[in-house]
């Protein structure tokens, strides 16, 4: 019952993950939290239960109330007629008793500074912290990876050839493509690898499913993720493929692949999944499997884009860009171009000074950064530009942004100038209620 952090085993001290099966102690060691709340927060674990020789014995923490076992959700509140201290989610049981028999004001978390109320779990003293094992924030973080491979690993296997892929750092400045490439490229293999990793590792395992049939005579499954009102560990979105199997069949019957269609929201914490193929399910009454299906499409793009625009001879690019994305410092170039009198487009808010500053600088630059807090006032001025640059070269404009959100709101701006605006989304996005539908291709 050793911490597998530092190695403390005082049985007063320590506490046991449910969901990893290791035990921690609650001191801090050199981390800003303790050894305990490092892990359930990496490991995204909830659920814990105390030593069987300590204060409190074997008790597994939960809501007296609900039963929840999340011990982030989870605080105390004094019982009024007893000398007892009673366990109670957040707000929605503290506030339940209709008896009375605690008050609810008086309730407080149990964990506090990042670590354990020390009734419940001792912390160390000083002394049997300095005899410890001394393990680094860092350290920590490459065990719970290796962890996630080989759950058996130990602080000791850190050290073994290998155990660190290292790869080159980032530089502020390239002196040629080929440099660029070979910085970049191992980087996004390595969180390929690490996507793929996680993404084929999350499951859920006898769920209850429940099928219509749509329109278009596809079978959608719809589903419920256990804690979803806690949170989900699984962020589904629109979209994910995911794979469903027969829960406990021989050789894991595959009942069919499909898409999301619907995630959890305020009137249904049901996933909808439409399959791909019309498919027969089976007749009697079953649980399922539920896995992810891993796309390399987002890293192969990544890949093939640091190839091509690497390539020298490829000539994708306008040298001086070229340069610049490989952080090499040019000569200013400012573009000839007609400057409008007036820079605030139409039915869009006005610009004030430095809006227009910006407007205007970007209009004479081949590549230029615009930054700024949130309410600034960055969508409007985008859209500004993209007006204008329509309005000075008669040319069509792309608009990229990182999130279909950001897509959106600069598309309703850009539409208002009066600009013929084509949206174009994903296929799996098509059936989603957007502000900007009629624009969608």
């Amino acid at each position: 019952h050793a911490c597998a952090y530092c190695g403390i085993h005082d049985p007063a001290c320590v506490v046991f993950c449910n969901t990893t099966k290791k035990w921690f102690c609650n001191g801090r060691g050199n981390t800003s939290g303790s050894h305990i709340i490092n892990h359930l927060v990496r490991a995204r674990a909830k659920e814990v239960t105390l030593h069987k020789d300590g204060p409190l014995k074997d008790t597994l923490l939960e809501c007296y109330v609900c039963g929840s076992k999340n011990v982030f959700l989870l605080g105390f509140v004094p019982a009024k007629s007893e000398s007892v201290v009673v366990l109670l989610c957040r707000n929605v049981c503290a506030n339940a008793n209709k008896d009375m028999y605690w008050d609810p004001a008086q309730w407080q978390p149990i964990i506090q500074g990042r670590q354990f109320l020390t009734w419940l779990v001792k912390v160390p003293t000083d002394e049997q912290q300095a005899k410890a094992r001394q393990i680094s924030a860092q350290q920590i973080n490459r065990l719970e990876e290796m962890w996630k491979e080989n759950p058996q690993a130990a602080v000791e296997d850190l050290e073994k050839p290998g155990a660190d892929n290292e790869v080159n750092p980032v530089l502020l400045r390239y002196e040629h493509s080929q440099q660029y490439r070979d910085v970049f490229t191992p980087l996004v293999e390595l969180e390929a690898d690490y996507d793929k990793k996680i993404k084929e590792s999350l499951k859920l395992e006898n769920v209850s499913v429940r099928w219509e049939t749509a329109l278009n005579k596809r079978r959608v499954a719809y589903f419920r993720i256990p804690g979803a009102n806690e949170g989900p560990e699984l962020r589904i979105m629109h979209g994910d493929e995911l794979i469903i199997r027969q829960f406990n069949s021989p050789n894991d019957c595959l009942i069919g692949v499909g898409h999301v269609v619907k995630v959890p929201d305020n009137f249904s914490d049901e996933v909808g999944l439409e399959m791909k193929q019309v498919i027969d399910t089976p007749l009697e009454p079953v649980t399922y499997k539920i896995e992810f299906k891993w796309k390399s499409t987002p890293f192969d793009r990544m890949r093939r884009a640091i190839s091509v625009v690497t390539d020298e001879q490829h000539g994708l690019l306008p040298p001086y860009i070229f340069y610049r994305l490989l952080g090499q410092e040019l000569d200013d170039m400012v573009l000839k171009c007609n400057l409008p009198k007036r820079y605030s487009a139409p039915d869009l808010p006005e610009l004030n000074h430095s809006q227009v500053f910006a407007v205007k600088t970007v209009l004479q630059r081949p590549l230029s950064l615009i930054q700024g807090p949130p309410g600034t006032g960055k969508t409007v001025t985008s859209a500004s530009i993209v007006y204008h640059l329509n309005q000075i070269h008669q040319k069509k404009v792309l608009v990229v942004a990182p999130s279909n959100t950001a897509v959106d709101q600069l598309c309703e701006k850009i539409d208002r100038t009066g600009l013929k605006v084509v949206r174009l989304c994903a296929r799996s996005r098509e059936a989603l209620a957007s502000p900007v539908s009629r624009l969608m291709l």
